[in-house]
């Protein structure tokens, strides 16, 4: 059982509110703040603040008596190849700095921090485990990997517990179809829609695809259990091609995906797989679903048919 009761949740988009239903169906109490109103599915289950990250009557009003605060909130993504200073100091940066000071005024006893797979940057051995160098090649990674630093430095100097949550690429249930990132969202928005998918490089980047449910879980165990590192991956421990996706997506569906062939980006990485043992030892946890599971799951609920289960 934990010896934490109350926690905040800062962004409650596609990990947040995955995490906020896990959280709440184990019996928390959860405050969350989102710039966007309270869902109906969540009335009257949690404490919810409309209001911005920087803002700091907003997160006052969320971290005020939590025990544990679960930073989600970015404003870039990994595909992100332009550098823009001004706008990833104010939005990531900053306000970071200024939510890492109110959870220190509000004595908030652990902050789990949602990094990235980007942080490593271009590696020769796979899988990556934690201690592998980190040279990010983007804007992304580099914002991630700084603010690492920041949490770090707050828990050297105030005490705060940090837990920082390298994650590879979520997918699955709640993921936006239509946005700038998840291929696999992105994949099956385009086959809604029956339109080409863009397909960088002849889908050959290998990426370690991880099912949300899993990620809320692992999220849940770092904000609850004890363990000595501050840092961890969380992924599947195992590789698929874009390619590899998009076929498992047409075996399924029976259905043509069309591609748009084009160029590699100066920032693709060619191959990210995370080495995962860390975090089976200090916080038990497991990858549960198969990448066709969670594809045939994500499937369903966007009620697409299945070959065999129509």
């Amino acid at each position: 059982m934990s010896k934490f009761n109350s926690f905040a949740v800062c962004g409650a988009g596609f990990l947040g509110k995955s995490l906020i239903h896990r959280l709440i169906s184990q019996g928390y109490r959860v405050n969350i703040l989102d710039r966007n109103a309270c869902p109906e599915e969540f009335e009257e289950k949690a404490q919810w603040v409309t209001g911005e990250f920087v803002d700091n009557n907003s997160l006052r009003k969320t971290l005020q008596d939590v025990d544990v605060a679960f930073h989600l909130v970015s404003s870039s993504v990994p595909g992100d190849g332009a550098i823009e200073l001004v706008k990833g100091l104010s939005d990531n940066i900053l306000s970071t700095i200024r939510f890492l000071d109110m959870c220190k005024e509000c004595d908030v006893k652990r902050i789990v921090f949602v990094s990235s797979s980007s942080v490593y940057g271009l590696q020769t051995k796979l899988p990556i485990p934690e201690n592998a160098a980190t040279n990010p090649i983007s804007s992304h990674g580099i914002e991630k990997l700084t603010l690492e630093k920041y949490l770090l430095l707050y828990k050297f100097l105030h005490g705060i517990d940090i837990r920082i949550i390298r994650l590879s690429n979520p997918y699955g249930c709640g993921q936006n179809l239509f946005g700038r990132q998840g291929f696999v969202g992105i994949a099956i928005g385009h086959l809604l829609k029956h339109e080409p998918i863009l397909l960088r490089n002849a889908g050959r980047p290998i990426r370690d695809f991880i099912y949300i449910d899993d990620v809320s879980e692992a999220l849940t165990l770092a904000g609850t259990l004890e363990y000595e590192p501050s840092v961890l991956n969380i992924g599947s421990n195992v590789g698929h091609s874009l390619a590899q996706v998009l076929q498992l997506l047409r075996d399924i569906t029976g259905q043509t995906i069309d591609i748009t062939p084009a160029k590699p980006q100066k920032i693709d990485i060619p191959e990210s797989v995370l080495d995962v043992s860390l975090a089976q030892k200090c916080i038990f946890f497991k990858s549960h679903f198969s990448m066709r599971e969670g594809l045939e799951k994500t499937l369903r609920y966007h009620k697409i048919s299945i070959l065999g289960n129509k």
